[in-house]
């Protein structure tokens, strides 16, 4: 199974969420952080008069159409008047007449760079006095000060600021002290001669402007609404938080819906592999795993048919060989017993049901010996045991049965031992299946070849293999047959009719995989051979 994507483990694909979230959080934060300086900088910027006067809406005349936000605040706002304190026009409509001329004197130049400091007081003799100190700021970076002292009704005690003034008026105090006062703050600019445009103001002489309200509350209230900038986070937080959410359903829910799908398809049975499939390492891991099993339940379901299916074929080859000598033997029996068999042919007839009672237990046998073989349970007792006096033992065993039959045996086994593990009895039924088979298929006269073999081991362990043969000259075993020898109602003979069960060589092959060894047909044949066994088996030591 390929991915679509990158194979990202879970815990990477998380903490990249998380970074990316939190990232964009940060995001968030510095940019309603920005906002929110922006507004509080547009709600409490400083007046700028110059551009004001430039405008070209105040350059023509028309102040109505002047947008004095733009250059003042939200607040902010502007007069015209000439040199006299005659009001031209007043944006605001704030002021109820016109100025004097000492109240004009009052009011500080926007282009001066100077700034009044105002404190009340009450002096030794409990009068109330007035301390007021004006700083000029020079193009050298000096800094001047003068200082005035000013009685309870604004007459000149102490000092002065250069104005010329004894005594002030109070709308005159409010003009001198507006930079620091709790009022708005006034400025005036020069405009004479720069608005010669509109004849109707051929006499403005200044530029009188409004700022915004300098006091302590109304700093608080400005930020107070620059903060209200924040409320933007709760959105976007919302909007942070489902961008992850969908962004997590996308690339964890989608795989894991895929996944129970194919789990309710395996369930009902249905094909169940996913095949391509997006997600986390861990989820494609899963994926291909329930693809593993799916590809291993149907070959189980296969082999189940195929057992299934071999089941039906040995039960009908049981019925085939237990058919035959059953029926022989009943259908000899009731015609001895109906009187129908003549008397000097009663006795051959015994002699054939009792040859085929013989025949049907040597069958029974067979199916008995072949069923515990292949029980899952099936186990041997080895013991340590030299494989060449094993052999020699066995041959000897059988060495009058081989010449008695009209056969001709060829031994060749060393003299050195070759230790192996060895379950006596399980490994003489595994040859004698070998060998009662030549003697029963094979004409007089056959050689019957057994030699054994050391092979040294392939590594460095102490474990090599032994090779034993088993080869005879006789009428051999082809086609069909010799590839499936070792199944189990298979003979050399198609036709089944020359006796035998067909299950000598299955339970051989069993006998010898359970000693960990392994049986073959050898073909083609060497040293002219017609039929050639080979068991190959482990040894328990490498020789010295």
């Amino acid at each position: 199974m390929k991915s679509k994507g990158k194979n990202r483990r879970l815990v990477t694909l998380l903490a990249k969420g998380y970074l990316g979230f939190t990232l964009a959080l940060v995001l968030i934060f510095f940019f309603v952080s920005w906002l929110n300086e922006a507004y509080f900088d547009w709600l409490s910027r400083m007046p700028d008069v110059e551009s004001l006067a430039r405008d070209r809406n105040m350059q023509a005349g028309k102040y109505d159409e002047v947008k004095t936000g733009k250059y003042l605040g939200k607040d902010g706002g502007f007069a015209i008047i000439t040199g006299e304190g005659i009001i031209i026009y007043d944006s605001t409509g704030s002021l109820k007449r016109d100025f004097t001329p000492g109240e004009i004197d009052c009011i500080q130049p926007y282009d001066e760079q100077s700034y009044i400091n105002y404190v009340s007081f009450t002096n030794e003799e409990g009068n109330q006095e007035n301390l007021l100190t004006k700083y000029t700021f020079n193009d050298n970076g000096e800094t001047d000060e003068q200082v005035m002292i000013l009685d309870d009704n604004y007459v000149v005690q102490e000092g002065g600021l250069g104005d010329g003034h004894s005594s002030y008026t109070p709308q005159e105090f409010e003009y001198l002290t507006s930079q620091d006062s709790d009022g708005p703050v006034y400025l005036k600019y020069d405009i004479s001669g720069t608005l010669s445009v509109n004849k109707a103001v051929e006499n403005a002489k200044y530029l009188v402007v409004m700022s915004y309200d300098s006091s302590l509350d109304s700093y608080q209230n400005m930020y107070s609404k620059a903060d209200r900038v924040f409320l933007l986070m709760i959105p976007l937080y919302l909007i942070a938080i489902v961008s992850f959410l969908l962004w997590m359903n996308r690339k964890i829910k989608k795989p894991l819906v895929e996944l129970n799908s194919a789990v309710d398809r395996l369930a009902s049975g249905g094909n169940s592999r996913l095949g391509d499939m997006d997600g986390p390492w861990e989820i494609q891991a899963i994926g291909k795993n329930m693809d593993r099993m799916a590809d291993m339940l149907a070959a189980s379901e296969a082999e189940r048919k195929k057992m299934d299916d071999e089941r039906q074929r040995i039960l009908a080859d049981i019925s085939h060989d237990l058919k035959t000598p059953i029926t022989v033997i009943s259908g000899y029996a009731k015609a001895i017993s109906d009187g129908k068999v003549p008397p000097e042919k009663v006795d051959s007839y015994l002699k054939l049901i009792d040859r085929k009672s013989e025949e049907l237990n040597s069958l029974i046998n067979s199916f008995h010996e072949y069923s515990k073989v292949e029980h899952p349970e099936f186990t041997i007792s080895p013991d340590e045991k030299d494989i060449c006096e094993f052999m020699r033992g066995y041959l000897a065993e059988r060495y009058d049965e081989i010449k008695l039959s009209g056969f001709t045996l060829k031994a060749v086994i060393p003299e050195t031992p070759i230790m192996c593990s060895l379950d006596s009895y399980q490994m003489k039924r595994a040859l004698d299946n070998i060998l009662y088979n030549s003697l029963k298929y094979n004409s007089l006269g056959t050689v019957i070849a057994v030699s054994v073999n050391e092979r040294e081991p392939a590594d460095e362990s102490r474990h090599g293999k032994v090779k034993i043969t088993l080869a005879d000259n006789g009428t051999g075993i082809t086609g069909e047959n010799a590839e499936n020898i070792f199944e189990p109602f298979v003979m050399g003979d198609k036709s089944r009719s020359g006796g035998g069960s067909g299950l000598g060589l299955a339970i051989t092959k069993r006998i010898i995989t359970a000693h960990g060894g392994t049986i073959r047909l050898i073909d083609p044949k060497p040293d002219g051979f017609s039929t050639e066994f080979e068991i190959i088996l482990p040894t328990n030591l490498k020789k010295s």
